[in-house]
């Protein structure tokens, strides 16, 4: 049996990126929709924690958009080792490349700021080099509904899977009574 399809990831194939989640970013953010966004990255860390994903963080001219948000930070512990970017694609970014390339994974979950922007290009640019990659629907947002709307839209047109942050958690754990579903469960709750 084959492990792992562009529909249904494995966590031995993939990693899980959050892109440009920053405290100048967010501050354009609707409310309610970052506290969504948050606690569905939140939940993708504390997957990926917990099932030994590799995790890549990105920030766009942390100069300016300031850090990673505190709450993210706190998550991620000693994970939190961003790479700093100028270009809007993550995958333009020759320590991202690289950090992708070290890694030997095939599949990449995205999630982060904002949809039609940076996830949307790093998308793109995972596509045309052969990855699979996953879109995390309610893990990302932009400032416009439309644009967050229209980014989903190109990068399913382009061959992204559109998800959710529960279908990747259960796509990973894959049955009840494990540890890691043990572990996991009560977080899902608190959604």
């Amino acid at each position: 049996m084959v492990l792992g399809s562009c529909f249904h990831p494995h966590k031995d194939n993939l990693a899980l990126v959050v892109i440009d989640f920053q405290e100048q970013l967010l501050a354009a953010m609707e409310k309610d929709i970052y506290k969504r966004v948050n606690r569905n990255i939140e939940l993708l860390i504390h997957i990926a924690k917990l099932m030994r994903i590799p995790l890549i963080v990105t920030e766009q001219y942390s100069h300016g958009l300031g850090p990673t948000s505190k709450e993210l930070v706190a998550i991620l512990g000693d994970l939190y080792q961003p790479i700093e970017k100028l270009s809007f694609s993550c995958y333009r970014n020759p320590a991202f490349l690289e950090k992708v390339k070290s890694l030997g994974v095939n599949h990449f979950v995205l999630a982060g700021l904002e949809t039609h922007v940076c996830v949307l290009q790093t998308a793109l640019d995972l596509l045309a080099n052969s990855y699979e990659v996953s879109v995390v629907s309610d893990a990302i947002c932009s400032r416009n509904k439309s644009d967050w709307q229209t980014g989903l839209g190109i990068a399913s047109k382009a061959g992204a899977i559109i998800s959710s942050t529960e279908i990747i958690i259960f796509q990973l754990l894959e049955k009840a009574g494990t540890a890691e579903f043990k572990r996991m469960s009560p977080l899902l709750k608190q959604r």
